[in-house]
């Protein structure tokens, strides 16, 4: 893999390590650290996955994401988005390439696929640290959005419309697992695990996707005065896409509520909703404290 030299310094160079079927990783000929094990997908497609096995548990463990450390940072809002983190694999460093997001990283599951969601807004912030010559000097933000710089060429990678440029770039294809991947996946393991801020700013991207989901379903649902825990639910749902909003009207309308939210889009995704209600078992009566005021745009 080549390097750029920029301001006199190197980027990190990484090797990628074969081991059958499980990939690994060295940052400048050092330790080698895991990346994810290859997975099948639906009968054709194929991709990295860190969930579980080999790498999910332990070292994805090593940067799990805990409300009570970012307490004193983002009071409430951490415990809030807590409960979907655990459902999304809870680790700063989760990775799949296998679906059509093509890309998903962090213990949101930040989706690459969609424009000006989740995963780009993230990436775009990252890419202006100062570690971004370390791990991605030919990618950059220019009036808003992520390009590719080669020599004198400005390659858009992602607009309003589409993100496939930047798609393609981190996960060429799904037919298999190429070094392209591979490498874009170490990069941002590496990243994550070796710069504190940088998991900071996971917590806030959450965070923010966690504010704007609940103020897009305050407009459509009504959700003005209601305790977080439900707000919580619907969150979750509509962050992973379970479920349209009527159901959730209906939910909302039920005697009781919140046992109601929990079953919206079980069907479908039954562990997911297992593991949801599982996570709020221990964290409802905190979260019942506080209620979503549209005036303040906040719980209170």
């Amino acid at each position: 893999m080549g390097l750029r030299i920029s301001g006199g310094l190197m980027a990190i160079h990484f090797d990628i390590v074969r081991d059958g079927r499980h990939f690994s990783a060295r940052a400048d000929d050092g330790e080698a650290f895991a990346i994810a094990s290859k997975v099948r997908f639906g009968g054709e497609r194929f991709g990295l996955s860190n969930d579980r096995g080999f790498f999910g548990s332990e070292e994805a463990r090593k940067v799990l994401y805990v409300a009570k450390d970012f307490e004193a940072v983002h009071p409430f809002w951490c415990d809030f988005i807590e409960p979907t983190a655990i459902c999304e694999g809870q680790s700063f460093i989760s990775l799949n390439t296998f679906d059509r997001a093509r890309f998903t990283f962090g213990f949101g599951q930040f989706a690459a696929h969609v424009p000006d969601g989740d995963f780009i807004r993230w990436f775009r912030d990252m890419l202006q640290r100062p570690e971004v010559e370390d791990y991605f000097p030919n990618l950059e933000v220019q009036a808003g959005r992520i390009v590719k710089v080669e020599e004198a060429r400005v390659i858009p990678m992602e607009d309003a419309g589409s993100t496939e440029p930047l798609q393609l770039f981190l996960n060429p294809t799904l037919d298999d697992v190429e070094d392209a991947e591979v490498i874009a996946a170490a990069k941002l393991i590496h990243w994550t695990g070796h710069h504190p801020d940088v998991r900071l700013l996971q917590v806030q991207h959450m965070i923010n996707t966690a504010r704007r989901l609940v103020k897009e379903a305050d407009r459509r649902l009504g959700l003005d005065g209601r305790g977080a825990d439900l707000c919580c639910i619907v969150m979750d749902v509509r962050h992973q896409g379970r479920a349209r909003f009527d159901e959730l009207q209906a939910a909302l309308g039920a005697r009781k509520p919140f046992e109601a939210l929990l079953e919206v889009g079980g069907d479908g995704e039954p562990q997911r909703v297992q593991n949801l209600k599982a996570a709020l078992e221990t964290r409802r009566a905190k979260l019942k404290t506080r209620t979503w005021s549209r005036a303040a745009g906040d719980f209170v």
